[in-house]
């Protein structure tokens, strides 16, 4: 399979560049008629606008950042939303105003919604148009409140209307609230499951699931990083949320599916290749040309490193030559000159005796004899076998002088003697290599089926040694193994034994004695070396024959090595731990039998693959949370088990004829709306009708929706409006219910208690 067959996604370093986002003028405008200013404050993204449009002016992620850039201002400097990312140095000091999807960091949230005023264009000291703003099911009051409290106190604005993001997007795709339904809300932390029925949200039925988006991004991450521990980058969370958008897949039947997602058919089609950014090694670029004028030129090179080198041997021939004649010409002086003067000249050469006059003679002639010798092309003579006759001579007949010239003759001949016998043991060796190499030719040549399974047989011996031995060396590594565990007794008993040469043998610490003086010689250590019987040249000697059989079978049967290397490639990529971490892609062998043909191509494709990840079984496991929260370890009941659990309290059996799946988090994710249509036939009655749908756009039509409302519900939006006067009178925690709105529950009043007065 090559790369082009496979799903191969090269995943940026970050998100894109953001356009800068370019502030509106027309809020005089918009204001004259109180068009409501409807703001979708998720905790992932807020968007702002008038609910006259269709879509909103302003979407942005609901980050702040404050932080300091020397290079920029002295002054500390604020980034909300998109442009965050603009600034490398604003991402450390990122944060959010919410803490599970409630709005808690009221400083945060008030820069965010300075933002939006001022995009709008709101320069004035107060707000004038009433204010629509979506919140958490359930909200904490002590979060409205301050809500509210930001609102009128800050903002000046003169009423607002709170309602829940997800029913607004129900209202958006049904045109109403009349109609009986269960909203599976999915947001960036949590996912609500919300019934509909008698013309408004129920939310004392409303049930919470602690998994949203930022849950499935999590997992993503954990698996992957037990999946490749030794990944040489770090995975970023915009990243995970990028994998997660684009690959992530709902299953239909898990257990199934899990079960046979690993198997060649599959993994062709549904692995899917994350490709990293990656530093390029070096490469060879030149062109053929170039490497055929480079190979010109070091020929050329070595050339002329031959001639200056013979040049320079002639010269030292030369050198000799003449002072070869200078020599002759002062030995043939001798008897014209007096004996004082002759003696002055050898001395002035540096020889002190005649004698070895005598042997510079002889040594230079031999040089230069052997240099002509060569340039003529003539084959030295071999040289005559040294005699010794003074060896067999018994030592009462001879001198002193040729006492002495007799204990030299004799270390000689030893030397002599162990020289040939070394040279007639190499020759026989010689012969004999060349013996079997003939036979082993002749075999080849007419019994080549029992010589190349000879052959295979003996590599095959070769590689498991040196497999046991690399089985050895691993199991010595751990001090837990049985063969470590035997090494270190061998040590113990042979450090406990005395190694001098006076010892015999016996322990050297017995019971009770305290003297160990082990390691205090140096011979002491030499224990390690005893007990080592795998060594270097076992290894070396293996490897080079492990070369030779390769090398005869390349030559000879050159497939047998290409299926050797097939069928190591099918072994690797068979087992399961491969395939879930490396897909389809083909093994890479360490020690190939056959010689690999290493390109730049296949430069790079090696240093590609050491920065990709393969996304296989996380696809349809991380979106299995919302069913089996028990996979994070979330003690909660799972999607299914909470809508048949809604039904049940709810005693109405119509909510699963209209499940409606909306929100950031997984609605998102293909084949959610199959596997809950599957999951729920199987706990309602048969016959029951079901219907699962996903909002037309999950993201923005809670925005959509609450605009709509504010429009077509005109008596119910004003109706709903919380004013300054409501807000002072009632608390920051009031709230005017609808349709789409949380339940308010005012605070008890204990008249009966007694005063502080009665007691």
């Amino acid at each position: 399979m090559t790369a082009k067959d496979r799903t191969v996604y090269e995943i940026p370093d970050g998100p894109p560049e953001p356009t800068l986002t370019k502030p509106f003028f027309d809020y005089a405008t918009m204001s004259q008629g109180g068009t409501p200013l409807v703001i979708d404050n998720g905790s992932g993204m807020c968007r702002a606008g008038w609910a006259s449009e269709l879509d909103p002016r302003l979407e942005f992620v609901s980050i702040v950042s404050k932080y300091r850039n020397r290079k920029v201002s002295a002054d500390q400097l604020l980034l909300v939303g998109n442009d965050v990312h603009t600034d490398p140095m604003a991402k450390a000091s990122i944060r959010s105003g919410f803490d599970n999807g409630i709005v808690t960091n009221f400083d945060v949230m008030e820069n965010i919604l300075d933002y939006v005023f001022t995009m709008l264009g709101c320069v004035d000291e107060r707000i004038v148009q009433p204010i629509v703003m979506t919140e958490a099911v359930c909200t904490p009051y002590t979060s409205r409140k301050h809500m509210s409290e930001l609102l009128f106190e800050g903002y000046n604005v003169p009423s607002v209307t709170y309602g829940i993001d997800s029913v607004w997007s129900y209202y958006k795709n049904t045109g109403s609230l009349d109609t009986d339904g269960l909203i599976v809300g999915s947001g960036n932390t949590a996912s609500h499951l919300i019934p509909i029925y008698d013309a408004r949200a129920n939310t004392e039925h409303c049930t919470r699931i602690g998994l949203g988006a930022l849950s499935m991004e999590d997992y993503l991450l954990k698996l992957l990083q037990l999946k490749y521990p030794n990944f040489p980058m770090k995975i970023t969370d915009w990243q995970s949320r990028e994998l997660v958008k684009r690959y992530s897949v709902v299953a239909e039947d898990f257990d199934k599916e899990l079960s046979c997602y690993l198997a060649e058919d599959n993994l062709t089609d549904k692995d899917v290749t994350v490709q990293f950014h990656f530093p390029m090694p070096a490469l060879d670029v030149r062109t053929e040309e170039e490497i055929q004028k480079a190979t010109e030129r070091r020929r050329e090179l070595a050339k002329k490193m031959q001639e200056m080198a013979a040049k320079k041997r002639q010269e030292k021939v030369e050198q000799r030559a003449k002072e070869l004649e200078e020599l002759l010409a002062l030995r043939e002086s001798k008897d014209h000159i007096e004996a004082g003067e002759y003696v002055m000249r050898l001395r002035q050469i540096g020889l002190p005796k005649e004698k070895d006059l005598d042997e510079a003679i002889a040594s230079a002639q031999q040089i230069v004899s052997r240099a002509q010798n060569k340039e003529l092309g003539i084959e030295p003579e071999e040289k005559e076998a040294p005699t010794f006759p003074l060896v067999g001579i018994p030592d009462d007949e001879l001198t002193d002088a040729q006492k002495q010239e007799k204990r030299k003759q004799v270390f000689l001949k030893g030397s002599h003697d162990a020289r040939e016998r070394m040279r007639v043991e190499k020759e026989k060796e010689r012969v004999k290599q060349e013996e079997l190499v003939r036979a082993d030719e002749q075999r080849r040549l007419y019994h080549f089926d029992e010589w190349l399974a000879d052959l295979q047989a003996k590599r095959s011996e070769v590689i498991n040694r040196i497999d046991e031995r690399r089985i050895r060396r691993r199991d010595l590594n751990d001090r837990r193994s049985h063969a470590a565990q035997v090494r270190m007794r061998g040590i113990a008993d042979l450090a406990a034994t005395d190694p001098s040469p006076n010892g015999n043998g016996n322990k050297r610490r017995r019971r009770g004695d305290q003297d160990d003086d082990f390691g205090a010689e140096d011979d002491d250590w030499n224990v390690y070396r005893d007990i080592s019987k795998e060594t270097a040249e076992e290894d070396e000697e293996d490897e080079a024959e492990l070369e030779k059989y390769n090398k005869q079978l390349e030559q000879h049967a050159p497939d047998y090595l290409e299926s050797l290397d097939r069928a190591a490639r099918a072994k690797i990529e068979n087992t399961t731990i491969y395939r879930f971490s490396e897909g389809r892609q083909p093994a890479i062998l360490d020690k190939p039998a056959a010689p690999q043909k290493i390109d730049n191509d296949v430069i790079v494709a090696r240093a590609a693959r050491e920065y990709q990840l393969h996304l296989n079984i996380e696809r349809i496991r991380v979106p299995e949370i919302i069913f089996r929260p028990s996979l994070v370890g979330l003690d909660q009941a799972g999607l299914l088990e909470t809508i048949e659990g809604i039904v049940k309290r709810t005693g109405r059996l119509s909510l699963v004829n209209n499940v409606f799946v909306t929100g950031g988090g997984f609605a998102q994710v293909p084949g959610i709306l199959e596997r809950l249509k599957l999951d729920i036939q199987g706990v309602v009655p048969v016959g029951t009708p079901i219907s699962v749908r996903r909002a037309a756009d999950p993201l923005r039509d809670a925005w959509r929706g609450a605009a709509l409302w504010c429009t077509n519900e005109a008596e119910a939006f004003k109706a709903s409006r919380i004013t300054r006067e409501d807000y002072l009178e009632l608390g920051g925690e009031y709230i005017r219910e609808h349709g789409a709105s949380n339940r308010y529950y005012a605070f008890p009043t204990n008249t009966d208690s007694p005063s502080l007065t009665d007691q």
